[in-house]
């Protein structure tokens, strides 16, 4: 039976050439924990969407791909599409996260007249390494216990001001935009017009949990371009 549940979602991605693209953006997820994601992984989401098995609800969390509220078909298609395509530039995903993020901060700043951020290769560099870390150690200082401004000196930036927002478990840029923008404190550090750059960093864990890191600045060691 589980065979069939696997051949039936892999049809479907064959099918769904528009869910299977979108799916590019995704790692996919490891449902029963055991550091892979492969058709076990798959089989145990099928179960799950027929009503057959349950899964634990940090699980569920994960196998939501597109974070619309719900484990249903579209995740399965997703998570097919990752295992089918077999290994995934994990680097370039992170990236195409972070960059789809910056787009959405800009256009909640014109939307407000405010101008928007330059985007700093250097910042997101830092950003990016902020993303892993919290991975490691959730929070404002880093996995050693300096606070999180001490990454950018090994970027070669010397800021003058900066701010920093995490958040963790957003699969989407969309999703994770919004709940920065739902939290005044996160809020204003995206809306702050007193400062200049940013950064944007996204690293998924090999639980497939998303980290994300914004890192804004006014200093030296920062070039940058509109997004």
């Amino acid at each position: 039976m589980f065979k069939k549940m696997i051949a039936f979602v892999l049809a479907v991605v064959m099918s769904a050439g528009c869910i299977s693209a979108s799916a590019a953006t995704f790692r996919g997820v490891d449902i029963n924990g055991d550091g892979k994601i492969n058709v076990t992984d798959l089989v145990k989401m099928a179960a799950f969407v027929k009503g057959k098995r349950t899964i634990s609800a940090s699980a569920q969390k994960k196998a939501d791909l597109n974070s619309d509220g719900k484990v249903n078909v579209t995740d399965l298609v997703m998570q097919a599409a990752f295992i089918k395509g077999g290994k995934t530039n994990d680097q370039k995903i992170n990236k195409e996260l972070a960059d789809e993020l910056a787009v959405l901060v800009n256009k909640e700043r014109r939307s407000r007249g405010l101008n928007a951020y330059l985007y700093s290769s250097e910042l997101s560099a830092a950003a990016s390494k902020r993303a892993q870390e919290i991975s490691k150690s959730y929070g404002h200082n880093r996995p050693d216990g300096r606070e999180c401004f001490t990454v950018l000196a090994e970027y070669g930036i010397s800021v003058t001001s900066a701010g920093e927002n995490i958040a963790y478990g957003f699969n989407t840029a969309q999703s994770a935009c919004d709940a920065f923008m739902n939290s005044a404190p996160h809020r204003s550090s995206i809306l702050d017009a007193n400062k200049t750059y940013m950064g944007m960093g996204a690293y998924r864990a090999s639980d497939g949990t998303v980290y994300w890191a914004q890192l804004f600045a006014n200093g030296s060691g920062m070039s940058g371009k509109q997004v």
